[in-house]
């Protein structure tokens, strides 16, 4: 089989993806002589696209492996640096296992049953979790608007406050391209956020509620921002701008000002696109 048609095949298949992330080329410095330049560029791009097929095979220490010797040819390549942080951090996540099913530091009993020694599994998540996390950082230093290394650092911090902020910065990036389905998925993180630090609040209905008001105000907020992220991922922007506009309404006569401000946020970036 041709290989750049192998390579087109197994792009368009990918488990661990980033969706319509506009990557700018990188540079590399003018002291090298075209021929260099080119021959450098190459060499990091296979071996990058080598880690994508093993990725995709399951092959998941090989393409670490692959993303390691583009990074170490292009230490600019911020894309191997995205590439090998998912792998860190769904190996941190247990979402990776060994060829028996276990963890590293587990050893299986029998057919049924699982043994681990819980230091050690902690303490090899953990580890992966940090080099995820470098590999999310180096890929923004790169690429400061690099939505997903956004998106996916959030997934790991621990801190709810920098999660939030990871998670925001994604969703307001993903609009400003015009990526409305990631944009909705980010921002759907983002209400499982806010109802894991407030729990009671997806229970509580609108103060504003009354039989003489309009059907969309009688909705909780949360209503509203789901079907806000639907009408986004159908690129409907004005309809996710009244929805969200809605829900704000409601959030500030809750006098919840920390919802309110983040709303407010989703609908100046989603104004900036609709008015462009």
């Amino acid at each position: 089989m041709n290989y750049k048609k192998l390579i087109y095949l197994t792009l368009t298949i990918a488990t661990l993806t980033t969706t319509n992330t506009i990557i700018p080329q990188v540079k590399i410095s003018a002291n090298q002589p075209q021929n260099q330049q080119k021959t450098t560029q190459k060499k990091a791009r296979d071996w990058f696209y080598q880690g994508i097929i093993k990725a995709n095979k399951q092959d998941y220490q090989g393409a670490i492996e692959n993303f390691t010797k583009a990074i170490k040819i292009n230490p600019r390549y911020a894309q191997a640096y995205y590439r090998r942080g998912l792998i860190y951090a769904q190996y941190a996540q247990g979402k990776i296992l060994r060829r028996d099913g276990t963890l590293p530091g587990c050893v299986r009993v029998d057919e049924y049953s699982v043994s681990c020694e819980v230091k050690i599994t902690a303490s090899w998540k953990k580890q992966n979790q940090q080099q995820a996390y470098k590999d999310f950082n180096s890929a923004i230093a790169i690429i400061p608007r690099y939505a997903a290394a956004y998106h996916q650092r959030g997934l790991i911090q621990e801190n709810r406050r920098d999660k939030l902020k990871d998670f925001q910065f994604a969703a307001l990036t993903y609009l400003n391209f015009n990526n409305y389905s990631d944009a909705a998925n980010v921002l759907e993180d983002i209400d499982k956020l806010y109802l894991e630090m407030n729990p009671d609040a997806g229970e509580i209905e609108s103060p504003t509620a009354s039989p003489g008001l309009s059907a969309e105000l009688k909705k909780s907020p949360h209503q509203l921002m789901n079907e806000a992220r639907e009408a986004l991922k159908k690129s409907d922007l004005q309809t996710a701008l009244r929805k969200y506009r809605v829900a704000a309404l409601i959030f500030n006569e809750r006098k919840d000002w920390r919802r309110y401000k983040q709303v407010q946020q989703i609908i100046r970036g989603i104004e900036q696109v609709a008015n462009k």
